[in-house]
């Protein structure tokens, strides 16, 4: 009979030992983290977690959304005085159209509608009234117009082209097209209400119009329209100035 000789000490001592090493790593997680908290208490800082990434998020994006434009802001603080340039291009603003009515109730029927796209507003002409979604630059309005055809809502388009023939009607077309991206940020579901004083604050530093043009008195009602704005301008007041800025639209001779 064979007999298997087996070695108990080297055995036992080998059990020691890896216990040993999984005593020295418990040991080591423990006091890392310990020390990690105190640091983290004593430098007052907390661990990032999904809902205040989140938070932080959306307050960036709120900052961000509650100023008219980022080239407007600049030139309302760093600059003084400003005139604008007439070069004699020409701007195209488009307002978008989503149908014109006679019946009422068609005409609350094209505004609920129009309402998962932004805030529509409606034009009263003799028996009928134009449905607008809203008015544009011209590149913004053709991807809307896109847009709407996609998702089968009926749409047209009026035209409105300003010639920067003089000083005036230049700072027309600035003073029309920042008013329209308050108006069109404001437009969006998420937001409720956009700061306005910068926006005064560059309008007012506008200048250099002559008084005799044929649309100063336009530029002049324009201006001073800005600067009646309520500080916090907030969505329930979309429509009405949508409405003003056709008017105005419609007299630019």
């Amino acid at each position: 009979m064979k007999y298997t000789r087996y070695d108990l000490k080297k055995e036992k001592g080998t059990k020691n030992f890896v216990l040993m090493i999984a005593l020295v790593l418990i040991a080591a997680f423990i006091i890392g983290t310990v020390a990690s908290k105190i640091i983290m208490d004593y430098y007052n800082v907390s661990e990032p977690t999904p809902a205040s990434t989140q938070q932080t998020v959306k307050n960036n994006s709120n900052k961000s959304n509650n100023t008219v434009s980022n080239d407007k802001n600049n030139a309302a603080s760093n600059t003084g005085n400003k005139k604008s340039s007439a070069d004699g291009s020409q701007v195209k603003f488009v307002a978008v159209q989503g149908g014109i009515y006679k019946d009422k109730k068609n005409v609350a029927a094209e505004k609920n509608l129009l309402m998962q796209y932004g805030t529509p507003f409606e034009i009263q002409e003799d028996d009928k009234v134009r449905i607008f979604l809203g008015i544009y630059g011209d590149n913004t309005a053709k991807d809307i117009m896109a847009s709407l055809t996609k998702q089968k809502v009926d749409n047209s388009n009026m035209d409105f082209t300003i010639k920067k023939t003089d000083v005036c009607n230049a700072e027309i077309i600035e003073i029309i097209d920042a008013n329209l991206q308050v108006l069109n940020k404001l437009s969006q579901k998420d937001i409720q209400s956009i700061k306005t004083d910068q926006l005064k604050k560059w309008c007012s530093s506008l200048e250099g119009a002559d008084k005799n043009s044929k649309n100063f008195i336009i530029l002049k009602d324009l201006k001073e329209n800005v600067s009646k704005l309520p500080s916090q301008l907030s969505k329930d007041k979309v429509e009405g100035n949508y409405i003003y800025i056709y008017n105005v639209l419609k007299k630019i001779k």
